[in-house]
């Protein structure tokens, strides 16, 4: 058995978890949350309810931790169901948090744990959450917020997992596309380097008998091997201490990601890619608060934090202080230029028939699966490409290697 007391506490007190003092082997001891100022005090409300404590801890999540989105995700799903089959709230997040084994799933589980006590405390689901902003973003609590109020609970929650689930397909396939040319050049600079390292100075003692010249690509080979092996480890830590200097600049200049979208977007394929991705993204964000009941000048607001390029972001507070002028969304965004027409075209109709929730959910279906297009023929294009690549940086090394004893014997 396991159960929660309730607790009339201030959202400022501490949450604890306690066991209850086992009772022999035919009762399994409780165990729960519960919210107090102290240690102390959280032991004394225990007892005046009857509890004999066994064992009271404070509840500590990591705050260095990394929650994913997946795991919010599942948790978001789960609660949708259990509400829509009329399990009370509160229960619910119990049955949930229980559920949640595994060292990847404690922060999470500490997170539904606090939300738990906090709705049993007095306070809306919405607003325990935002308590949780690494978990629950402003998008997520004010579109939950839009269906507590119109009773709507359920709804809210199946439309925002099924955003979840459908923003974290979206990340997948960029990353799929991404990823994969990355690991394969990866392993052809491992295998040249290996060749050069270890393949390659073997032959030297070869080449020492010869009473000619090498050939000037051979020249080249030995004179990187000798380098690589005097001065590798220097450059590999160069190297490290430029890509992390490099990462750390990005994430902490706005100027430079700003750059580096800007060059992106203007790449072949890749920045066909990422514009997919981020439409499919932004019509799914404004149909899932759209039709949750959030007004459209804050719901272009949260549309705008989840847009990640700046061109994008812009373009999007440019429609919000429009429409909040009284503008329509389509003609807003037909002046920013950089929306397809198609799309503009759309959501004017949608705004004429009063189907403008409709108008987006069929546009982030239609880019999602022009995502999944683009990603396989990415996909399709790059892996010949790399291979070629890959065979004619070993080739070339193959050639450097065994042109001086083709010389010799007068094959070349």
């Amino acid at each position: 058995m396991n159960a929660n007391l309730k607790q009339k506490a201030p959202a400022s007190d501490q949450l604890f978890l306690w066991t209850e003092r086992s009772k022999g082997i035919a009762r399994k001891a409780r165990s729960g949350e519960i919210r107090a100022k102290s240690i102390s005090h959280a032991r004394n409300q225990l007892n005046r309810q009857g509890v004999k404590v066994g064992s009271l801890k404070k509840a500590t999540s990591r705050i260095g931790s990394k929650v994913h989105l997946a795991d919010v995700g599942a948790f978001v799903r789960q609660l949708a169901v259990m509400i829509q089959s009329g399990v009370p709230l509160g229960q619910s997040l119990g049955l949930i948090s229980s559920g949640m084994t595994g060292k990847s799933k404690k922060t999470m589980q500490t997170v539904v744990r606090a939300v738990r006590a906090d709705v049993e405390s007095g306070l809306n689901l919405s607003e325990a959450m935002r308590k949780h902003p690494r978990c629950f973003d402003a998008l997520f609590c004010n579109t939950l917020a839009a269906g507590e109020s119109a009773g709507e609970l359920d709804t809210a929650l199946n439309r925002l997992a099924t955003h979840m689930e459908k923003s974290l397909r979206i990340r997948q396939k960029v990353r799929k596309a991404m990823v994969y040319p990355g690991i394969v050049i990866l392993v052809a600079v491992a295998v040249t380097v290996g060749m050069l390292l270890f393949v390659l100075p073997a032959f030297k003692s070869i080449y020492a008998q010869f009473n000619s010249d090498l050939p000037m690509l051979t020249t080249i080979l030995l004179a990187a091997s000798d380098f690589l092996e005097e001065h590798g480890l220097t450059l590999l830590g160069v190297l490290a201490l430029g890509i992390y200097c490099c990462i750390q600049t990005y994430r902490r200049s706005q100027n430079i990601r700003n750059v580096i979208d800007v060059f992106l977007l203007r790449m072949p394929f890749v920045g066909d890619l990422i514009k997919t991705a981020v439409y499919a993204r932004w019509m799914r964000t404004f149909a899932t608060l759209s039709a949750s009941g959030v007004p459209i000048t804050p719901a272009l607001e949260s549309v705008a934090s989840v847009a990640q390029i700046r061109s994008f972001q812009n373009a999007t507070l440019e429609i919000r202080q429009a429409v909040a002028s009284g503008a329509r969304v389509s003609d807003s965004m037909e002046k920013t230029k950089i929306f397809p027409p198609e799309s503009i075209q759309m959501i004017r109709i949608g705004e004429e028939s009063g189907q403008i929730d409709s108008m987006l959910e069929r546009l982030a279906n239609k880019y999602e699966t022009g995502l999944d297009d683009k990603v396989d023929t990415l996909s399709t294009v790059m892996e010949p490409m790399i291979m070629c690549v890959i065979g004619i940086l070993v080739g070339v090394l193959i050639v450097g290697m065994y042109m001086p004893i083709f010389n010799l014997g007068g094959i070349v």
